[in-house]
């Protein structure tokens, strides 16, 4: 039996893309030190994007 665990986190930021793109990877960095490790990601127009996590 399977026992996957999956968590999805949206980071927004409104100051632009290069923003956006260290606010991923601040996110990403944070979950990896929780014991998470991202799988998927999908940007949402300019300013979000939604961030797949599996642990």
């Amino acid at each position: 039996m399977f026992n996957l665990v999956y968590k999805s986190v949206v980071v927004e930021c409104s100051t632009g893309v290069e923003d956006l793109a260290k606010a991923i990877e601040k996110k990403t960095e944070e979950m990896l030190n929780k014991g998470y490790k991202l799988v998927t990601m999908s940007m949402v127009g300019t300013n979000k994007a939604i961030l797949v996590f599996k642990i």
